[in-house]
This record gives structure tokens, sequence and C-alpha cells, in this order.
């Protein structure tokens, strides 16, 4: 750490030490020649090269010593140096470094030391031949009937305020590249931002996909597979003088596994997990009851279509509800599927339950999925078991559709 201060206080210390010894040369030659043997110039060099070494680092210690070297030379009435031209790099270095109150501090001070220099001239100017300022400058101009003063004014203004003016454009120049810079990395990070969450949104519809495709699959292969083991274990109860009959349950298990597959394809090549022949609530219950359960089906309501997400929603939900209705209800009971189309379409399924299976108490893969589906629409399931010499358990699912006149249809 003090590696680093000493590095950055080395080229002001240097800058000062070449202002320090060019002045003690200057104030050396006149003190020799007999042009000023006072000790003004002395305290001038050393005054300058102090405020030249603080500019950068404590600008208003640095603007504090110009006003006493101003001060000093004022009441030494001593020769303007050359070592005074540094006082250039002081006034840059005020308005390219210095706070906002030390620019204001030192803007406002270049008129106060022009209003200085003027009055100290004019002190010079009565001795004429004292200093070099009067035998060079003043006297050559009042001889040619010119006013020196409105000569010396914009000079000395010059000598101050253009250096203070160049810092200060140099200040704004550099924040405004600062500026810039900060702005191309923000809008660097802010596209950075947009790349990352852009990667985030196609993971996430990558991980949705991969879950929807998940679903569908269970879904299709879960019900066929449930339908073809109730038709297996059907052909059991088949009187084995009855070819025909073992022939018919044969040929429903075929064409149940045969359609899982076609549908199962269908999930597959689908990119968006619609199909049309998924949709069809009817066909569905028609296809189940090939797995040899009754079937009972209420409409309360005008049936109607429905808009393709909604219709697959609903085709999914009502096929895990009936696998579940086959895995966990016997075979001499009729599962009832109540559809209530109004301002909601309301399903709802019913089985008398196996003693022997237990109901799905714990939320699977097949009931969250369900939960999933209905809640991607705006809809809401539940599930409830009754428990008794008759245990039955029940399934409900509700998806937001228009109201129509209601209407009572019964098929079976």
């Amino acid at each position: 750490m003090h590696s680093g201060i000493a590095r950055s206080w080395l080229p002001d210390l240097l800058l000062a030490l070449v202002v320090l010894v060019f002045g003690m040369v200057e104030a050396l030659v006149g003190l020799v020649t007999g042009l000023d043997n006072t000790v003004t110039p002395w305290l001038v060099t050393v005054g300058i090269a102090a405020s030249v070494a603080l500019v950068r680092h404590f600008g208003w210690g640095s603007l504090a010593i110009l006003w006493l070297v101003f001060l000093v030379q004022s009441a030494g009435v001593g020769d303007v140096m050359l070592v005074e031209l540094a006082i250039v790099g002081v006034a840059f270095g005020l308005s390219r470094w210095g706070s906002r109150s030390l620019l204001w501090a030192s803007g406002v001070s270049i008129p106060i030391a022009t209003a200085f220099a003027l009055a100290y001239i004019g002190v010079l100017a009565q001795g004429l031949w004292a200093t070099r300022i009067a035998r060079n400058l003043i006297i050559p101009l009042t001889d040619a009937g010119i006013s020196w003063p409105l000569v010396v004014l914009p000079l000395i203004a010059g000598v101050l305020a253009l250096p203070w003016l160049a810092g200060l454009a140099t200040r704004y120049a550099l924040a405004a590249r600062t500026s810039r810079q900060s702005q191309q990395v923000a809008e660097a990070d802010a596209e950075l931002a947009h790349r990352e969450r852009s990667q985030m949104e196609e993971i996430a519809l990558l991980r949705e996909g991969q879950a929807r495709l998940a679903r569908d699959v269970h879904d299709v292969v879960g019900h066929s597979l449930t339908v073809i083991l109730a038709q297996a274990e059907s052909g059991q109860f088949v009187d084995s003088g009855d070819p025909e009959a073992l022939k018919r349950t044969m040929a429903n298990i075929a064409l149940t596994a045969r359609s899982s597959l076609q549908e199962v394809r269908a999930v597959l090549s689908s990119p968006d997990g619609t199909t049309q022949h998924r949709t069809d609530l009817d066909a569905l219950v028609d296809a189940t009851r090939a797995s040899g359960n009754e079937i009972v089906v209420t409409d309360s309501g005008v049936p109607r279509p429905l808009p393709p997400e909604l219709a697959t929603v609903a085709f999914r939900v009502l096929q895990e509800m009936l696998t579940n209705s086959i895995k966990h209800g016997t075979r001499d009971s009729a599962i009832t599927i109540s559809r209530d189309w109004g301002d909601q379409l309301r399903i709802q399924v019913t089985n008398q339950s196996r003693q022997d299976v237990p109901l799905p108490t714990a939320p699977g893969n097949g009931i969250e999925g369900m939960r999933r589906r209905l809640a991607s629409v705006g809809g809401h399931f539940d599930m409830r078991g009754a428990t008794g010499a008759n245990p039955t358990f029940t399934a409900s699912a509700s998806l937001p559709i228009r109201a129509t006149h209601s209407v009572e249809r019964v098929n079976t």
C-alpha cells in the first residue's frame, strides 16, 4: 500500500523538484547580477514548487500556497520570475483533479488574481526601470501611445484562464469517456444477462417439454397396460368351451396394444403434445369398456367441442381417472362418470374400491400429472375415498368453459 502511494506521488515530486531547481538558479542569477537581492525570489520559488507538488493530491493546499506566493510577491515588490510560468500547470491541475468545490474556488480565483496582478504591475511600473516587466513591456507600450492595461489584462487572464479551461475540458472529456466505458460494460452485462435468461428460458421450455412428454407417455402406457391387464384377467373367466369368446378377448388385447402403440408414436412425433384423436372423451370411454368393465356416463348440460388445449387436458385427466378406477376398482361394479357442462366442465369418476388394493392416497406421477395439467388451464383436481362395507373412490376435475343451457343425457 505504501509503495503504491509513493508511486502516485513520484511524478509530482519530480516535477516540483525541476521547478525548484530552475527557480533557485534564476534567483541565484538575480542575486549575483544584482537584479534582485531580496528574499522574495527564494520564497516564490519554494512556494511555486510546493504548489506544483500538491496540486494533484491536495488541491486546496496548492491553491492556498499559490495565494500566499501572490501576497508575498506583492508585499516584497519583487521582480516577476520565469519560474512563475509553472502557475499554468497548477491552474490546469486545479480544474482537472480538484473536487467540485475546489473547481469553483479556483475558477473564482482567476478574476481576483488577475486584478491583483494588474495592481502589482501598476506598483512595479512606478519605478519604471526597476523590473524587467517595466523595461520590456510597459515602457515600450507607453512610448508607443498604447494603454498598457489593455494588453496586460488579456495576457494575464489568458495565462491563468486558458490552462484552467483546458483542465476543465480534459476533466469532462475523461468523465465522458469513463461514462461511455461504463455504459459499454453495462450493455455487455445486460446482453450477457439476456443471453443467460434466454438460455434459462430454453432450458425451462425443454424441461417442461420433457415433463409433458413423460406425463403423456405415462398416461398412455399406464392406461393401455391397465386395460390390457384387465382384459387378460378376464380371459381366465371365459368358458373353455367357447373358443370364440377367447378369440374376442385376445382380439381386444391386440387392438388395445395396437392403439396404445399408435398413440405413443403420436405423442413422440407431436412437437406440442396435442393430436386430434386424443381429445374425444366418448371414444376414450368406449375404448376403456373393452377391458370388460361397465362404465356409465351421465352428462348434465350441453356437451360441446372444447378448445384444443382444454380438450387435451380433459382427455388425459379422464384417461388417468379411468386407469385408477380399473386398477383399484372391482370388476363386478360399474364405473360411473359424471360430466357437468356448465360454466365449468366438471368430471367426476366414481368406482367401488377393492379391499385388497390400497387407494392412491399419496400423490404419484398420475395424480400429480393430473393436477399439473389442470392447474395449467386454471382447473382443479380433487380425490376422496369412502370406507365401509362397500368402499368407494371418487376423483373430481374441473376446467373453466363458457356456460350453456342445461339438458340431461345418460348412456351406458
